[in-house]
C-alpha cells in the first residue's frame, strides 16, 4: 500500500514542518549532552551524542529534501 497516496500535499507538509522541529529539539538536547560529556571528559557520551547528532541530522537532510519537493 503506498500510505502516501492517502494525505495531501498539505498534509504531507504539516507532517514533515512538524519532524523536522522534532528532530532539531532532540539534536539541541544532544549538543547539551555532548558538551556536558566533554566536560566530564566521559568518552563513551561524547560518542553516543556524536552518533545521536549523525542520525538527527541525515533525518533532517532527508525531510528537508522531501519538503521541497512539495513546494
Amino acid at each position: 500500500m503506498d500510505y502516501s497516496t492517502l494525505l495531501t500535499a498539505d498534509q504531507k507538509k504539516s507532517i514533515l514542518e512538524q519532524r523536522i522541529a522534532q528532530f532539531a529539539t532532540e539534536a539541541y538536547q544532544h549538543e547539551m549532552n555532548l558538551r556536558v560529556a566533554k566536560s566530564l571528559k566521559n568518552e563513551e557520551g561524547v560518542e553516543n551524542a556524536e552518533k545521536a547528532l549523525a542520525t538527527l541530522e541525515s533525518a533532517i537532510v532527508e525531510h528537508q529534501a522531501e519538503l521541497k519537493t512539495l513546494k
